[in-house]
């Protein structure tokens, strides 16, 4: 699925949810060959989530009540979101009806498959020596179509200019002095990294919890001392909850020091085993750097993109696994390294 893939990747920095998708993409790619319902399995989920994501995304109606969602029909759900996006692509005006028939009966094949067949859909795990199995290349062909049909959806949903609504947006001018506030008021180990935008990025409730409960409220308090002019020479907000960060530093980040990780001998180690496991150097370098950043292993994708030579779609597991656990492995040793020699 490598269009729909690209697409989400493209889009990541304003729609980064949506590289949730890509665990079920893995999935489907890995079982074309040893498990081909699985795979059709889950273009349906596919399909169905991201029209529940249109849906969620694009009507507030849907946005403040996801039962209207929930439950319902996938091809119901594709119906809606289809018609949905196509008030915004001017490509579609005049031609809805033709492309929806069309679309629409290409989605309700790969259903009525998948609930026939589908190992995950009823909870079978062996099939019943009468049942149809799909073949490898017709799960190659679903997967194929679905790319299409789901890039598509997701090109047109990704250009809208979506109003931001319900959740804070950390760039948004007025919380600039809150992003500041969280920064100069908690002691941070790395440098080149700001705490506020890791917590927005990894524990979202976290940063507006505070920012309702800390934030807000120290400035309601500072417009009350300031009727006492002995008590505004303090601001309550430098002071106000400093420890607390300390455990949640320690989920967001580790102690890893990008200046005095990457010395010479690391970089020679680092080009040699580029050479050994024929890897692009530069790459390998951004997932070690990230890999030891984050704690969290380097997706696929990110490490196809280091490989000189690209797997086949039937030997990326079987190859990217294993090289993914070697990579972190030597990652882990060179950290460890370099920490005894300082």
């Amino acid at each position: 699925m490598e269009k729909t893939r690209a697409v989400i990747i493209a889009n990541s920095s304003s729609f980064k949810e949506f590289e949730y998708y890509f665990s079920i993409i893995e999935i489907a790619e890995e079982s074309v060959n040893k498990k081909p319902d699985v795979t059709i399995d889950c273009c349906k989920s596919l399909i169905e989530g991201i029209s529940k994501t249109i849906l969620i995304t694009l009507d507030s109606n849907y946005n403040k009540n996801n039962k209207l969602v929930d439950g319902v029909k996938a091809l119901k759900l594709f119906d809606k979101a289809i018609k949905l996006i196509s008030k915004y692509d001017q490509s579609l005006i005049g031609k809805e009806t033709e492309f929806l028939s069309k679309s629409r009966e290409l989605v309700d094949t790969i259903i009525n498959i998948r609930n026939d067949r589908g190992e995950i859909s009823h909870g079978k795990f062996i099939p019943k020596p009468n049942e149809i199995i799909s073949t490898s290349e017709f799960a190659l062909f679903v997967i194929n179509l679905t790319d299409s049909i789901v890039s598509f959806m997701l090109k047109i949903l990704f250009q809208i200019d979506i109003p931001k609504t319900g959740r804070i947006a950390y760039d948004d001018k007025k919380m600039e002095e809150y992003n500041i506030w969280l920064d100069d008021s908690t002691e941070f180990p790395i440098k080149k990294a700001k705490y506020s935008q890791l917590l927005y990025e990894n524990d979202y409730d976290e940063y507006e919890s505070r920012y309702s409960d800390e934030f807000l409220k120290t400035d309601e308090t500072e417009g009350e001392v300031e009727e006492e002019p002995i008590e505004t020479e303090i601001p309550e907000k430098v002071v106000v909850e400093v420890e607390k960060p300390k455990d949640e530093i320690k989920k967001l980040v580790n102690t890893f020091d990008e200046a005095s990780f990457w010395i010479e001998p690391t970089t020679e180690k680092v080009a040699t085993f580029a050479a050994t496991e024929n890897l692009i150097t530069e790459e390998l370098r951004k997932l070690i750097t990230d890999y030891l950043f984050s704690d969290k292993k380097p997706l696929r994708d990110a490490v196809s993109r280091a490989m000189n030579e690209k797997p086949a779609l039937k030997d990326k597991a079987k190859i990217i696994v294993p090289l993914t656990d070697k990579i972190t492995a030597f990652a882990d040793q060179l950290k460890n390294t370099t920490e005894k020699e300082e």
